[in-house]
């Protein structure tokens, strides 16, 4: 049974109104009102003397687990990382590109696969800088 549940249940037990209850809390009936709906949860001062009252044990839960945010290290070495694999992979396409024994369309295509991963390698450099200093 939930908290919300509980106190209208305890309070429909002891004839009590919203207001009724607020006023051995000190609170207000909206406070008691949204803890029945579940839209919020008392302060751990006002809990305790709820679950006194109600002789229950009812504890304020946890906030849900975040995962922490990589580390600037972390983010700087897969920066590294994405745009280094790139470049290594530029070695076919300029022994083609340089060497006069392949013919015009592979080096055309050669220039043209260059061109593209420059540009992507440019645009992956320049998010991240974007994403990193729109952090910092």
């Amino acid at each position: 049974m939930s908290l919300g549940e509980s106190i209208v249940a305890y309070r429909q037990d002891h004839h009590l109104t919203q207001e009724d209850l607020a006023s051995r809390l000190f609170v207000t009936r909206q406070a008691v009102s949204a803890w029945e709906q579940g839209k919020a949860w008392p302060d751990a001062e006002t809990l305790s003397k709820l679950n006194d009252l109600m002789t229950t044990d009812f504890a304020k839960p946890l906030p849900p687990e975040t995962k922490p945010a990589p580390s600037d290290g972390m983010t700087i070495l897969l920066i590294l990382i994405a745009v280094v694999i790139p470049v290594l992979g530029w070695a076919g396409p300029l022994i083609v590109l340089f060497n006069p024994n392949f013919p015009r369309w592979s080096k055309i295509t050669a220039g043209v696969v260059l061109g593209a991963s420059f540009l992507v390698i440019a645009g992956v450099v320049l998010l991240s800088l974007a994403a990193f200093f729109s952090v910092h």
